[in-house]
C-alpha cells in the first residue's frame, strides 16, 4: 500500500487514562502521506502520546518518518546509538558480542528526554522490536505523566511561588546516580564527566511552544537544583515537586505489542520504563529524539 492509500482509523482521543489516539492502518516504512502525517501531529498535540501498531522499521527508516517532525538529536552516550544512522539509540537488556545492546538502565526516573540539554527533546519516537513475555503477560510497560494537569492541580500560592523560578538539569548527576543506584553503567569521576553537558537550566513551569498549556518541567531523573531559591527550599521543594508529578490521577501506562511505534510530547508528559521482568525475558526498543525549542 503505498501512502497516498493508506487509510488510517482513531480508534481512540481521549485523555492520559487510556491510549491518547491510536492508529492503525498506516503503514511507516514506505514515507507518510501530508495529509496523514497532519493528522498524526494534531492528535499528538491534544493528547499528548500517540501510538501507532504493527511497524516493522529499520532504523533509517525510523530515522526519516522522525524528521517529518523536526531535526533530530544523537544521543550523547554515543556506544548505545546505531552505527550506521547515529540518531537512532537502543534501549535494550540484550548484551552482544559481549557488549550492551544500548542502553540497559534507560527510563528508571520520572524524566523528559534530553533535559539536560538547552534545546530538549520535543517529540520522542519510540519502536518496540522485543518486548518481554512470558506465560502469557506482557512486561515493561511505560508510564506517562500528563504535566498540564499536573500543573494546575498545584495549589495557587505553590504556582505563584514557581513562577520564574529554573531547575538545573544535569546529565553528569544522573550519569552517577544510576551507576551508584543500578551497577549498569561505570561510576565516572569529575573528570571522566567533563565530557558530557553541562548542566541545563530550565523554568520550573515552562509554556508549551504549540498549544501554549503551562507545563510542570521537573525530572526526578535529571533535575537537582532549584536557582533563585535557598539550598534548603531546593532540598525540600523538589522532593515535593516530584512526589506531585508521579501521583496515579496524572498517568497513562502503555502495554507495549511487539512493533508498536509510540511517540510523545517531553513537554506535555513525563515518562518512564517498569522493570518489572527478568533478564532472562528479552526488551529491545529503538528510539529518535526530535530537537524541540528552548523553553520559556
Amino acid at each position: 500500500m503505498s501512502s497516498d492509500e493508506q487509510a488510517m482509523s482513531t480508534l481512540d482521543v481521549r485523555g492520559l487514562g487510556a491510549p491518547g489516539a491510536e492508529f492503525l492502518n498506516v503503514e511507516i516504512a514506505s514515507g507518510v502521506a501530508a495529509d496523514v502525517f497532519a493528522q498524526i501531529e494534531s492528535a499528538l498535540d491534544q493528547c499528548a502520546v500517540v501510538v501507532i501498531r504493527n511497524q516493522s522499521l529499520e532504523p533509517a527508516q525510523l530515522a526519516a518518518f522522525a524528521r517529518c517532525f523536526g531535526a533530530l538529536q544523537v544521543n550523547v552516550r554515543d556506544e548505545a546509538n546505531s552505527g550506521a544512522t547515529p540518531e537512532v539509540f537502543y534501549v535494550s537488556n540484550v548484551t552482544r558480542d559481549g557488549k550492551p545492546l544500548g542502553s540497559h538502565d534507560a527510563g528508571r526516573y520520572w524524566h523528559s528526554d534530553l533535559c539536560y540539554l538547552e534545546r530538549p527533546s520535543h517529540v520522542t519516537l519510540l519502536n518496540a522490536l522485543e518486548v518481554p513475555s512470558g506465560d502469557g503477560v506482557t512486561y515493561g510497560d511505560t508510564e506517562f505523566a500528563d504535566m498540564s494537569a499536573a500543573y494546575e492541580a498545584l495549589p495557587e500560592a505553590l504556582k505563584h511561588e514557581l513562577t520564574g523560578l529554573r531547575g538545573a538539569n544535569g546529565y553528569r548527576f544522573m550519569w552517577n546516580r544510576k551507576a551508584q543506584q543500578f551497577g549498569q553503567r561505570k561510576l565516572l569521576s569529575e573528570q571522566e564527566l567533563q565530557k558530557f553537558p553541562q548542566d541545563a537550566l530550565h523554568p520550573i513551569v515552562r509554556t508549551h511552544p504549540r498549544t501554549g498549556r503551562k507545563c510542570l518541567y521537573v525530572c526526578d531523573g535529571y533535575t537537582h537544583r532549584i536557582e533563585g531559591v535557598s539550598a534548603q527550599r531546593s532540598a525540600t521543594l523538589l522532593p515535593e515537586l516530584f512526589a506531585h508529578v508521579a501521583k496515579e490521577q496524572f498517568r497513562y501506562r502503555h502495554r507495549w505489542q511487539v512493533g508498536d511505534l509510540l511517540i510523545w510530547d517531553n513537554c506535555a508528559v513525563q515518562h518512564r520504563a517498569t522493570f518489572d521482568y527478568p533478564a532472562t525475558l528479552r526488551r529491545v526498543m529503538q528510539r529518535c529524539c526530535v530537537e524541540g525549542s528552548v523553553p520559556y
